[in-house]
């Protein structure tokens, strides 16, 4: 069920039949190599949503592209909010979302620049007693069996995780007008190591990503195919619908937010 498909009457409906659960699926515009959309995340999380709506009742919520891509901000077409603005602005389309009847809100991620923010997002609404719940989950994230069925299968080794074999063959999958394998530029696509040293150490900086993949691709989508890209989506779409499913039915953790913020009205020891 489409947000922004539905008339307000079917919507009122769509809140029951969803048992109050919204998903919003979040990525970025930003580089994808020469030969992906900008929007490739947006577009992979949006399918994935769609399909598995047709599975499992829910509302999906338009495609929110505002993700965490400040370190790409060197690079043509990239929209990069400032911090304060990210938190303050997906708390305000939670804050909608809650008030339009919805007290589950999952947070769809096709993004891996927004890991970190996402997780620490969710920690930030415990700043505060909320009516509603906030739940992330990563959509491109398999299990050891379906890694090893699907990169068997299609005899793909996984290779870098940005523009690479296993989002270009996605993209194929979905709507193959939209890669130009002609404009990629193979030299572009290894690590170039300066973030090596300090990655090893478990040191982090804002920077690294930069350092090892400034040409925004990161492995080579030489052997993509839109039937691994098929067979990638489809195991994607089987996990969100358990997500959902886990999600739409959970008690455990909504009432261990209430005692929590309950016991932080008078801490102890």
């Amino acid at each position: 069920m489409n947000w922004e498909n539905l008339n307000v009457l079917e919507f009122e409906k769509a809140i029951e039949k969803s048992k109050g659960v919204c998903v919003l699926p979040i990525g970025c515009l930003e580089k994808h190599g020469n030969h992906l959309p900008l929007g490739t995340d947006i577009i992979i999380a949006r399918h994935i949503c769609e399909k598995a709506a047709l599975i499992e009742d829910f509302v999906l919520f338009p495609y929110y592209p505002f993700g965490q891509v400040s370190e790409v901000r060197h690079k043509l077409g990239t929209i990069a909010l400032s911090a304060p603005l990210q938190m303050q602005l997906l708390e305000a389309i939670c804050e909608e979302i809650y008030r339009n009847g919805f007290n589950k809100i999952i947070l769809a991620n096709g993004h891996g620049g927004n890991n970190l923010y996402l997780s620490y997002f969710a920690q930030s609404m415990l700043d505060k007693p909320r009516d509603y719940d906030v739940y992330t989950t990563n959509l491109w994230t398999l299990s050891n069996k379906q890694y090893e069925d699907v990169f068997g299968k299609n005899k793909i080794t996984h290779d870098g995780g940005h523009a690479d074999v296993t989002e270009t063959s996605q993209i194929m999958a979905i709507e193959p007008t939209l890669v130009n394998m002609d404009l990629l530029d193979r030299s572009e696509t290894a690590s170039l190591g300066r973030n090596a040293p300090y990655g090893e150490k478990g040191i982090f900086h804002g920077i690294g990503w930069y350092a090892d993949y400034p040409h925004q691709i990161a492995g080579d989508p030489i052997a993509s195919t839109p039937e691994f890209g098929k067979d990638f989506l489809d195991c994607n779409i089987k996990n969100l619908v358990e997500v959902i499913k886990l999600i739409k039915n959970d008690t455990t953790l909504p009432s261990l937010a209430k005692e929590f913020f309950e016991k932080s009205k008078n801490p102890t020891i």
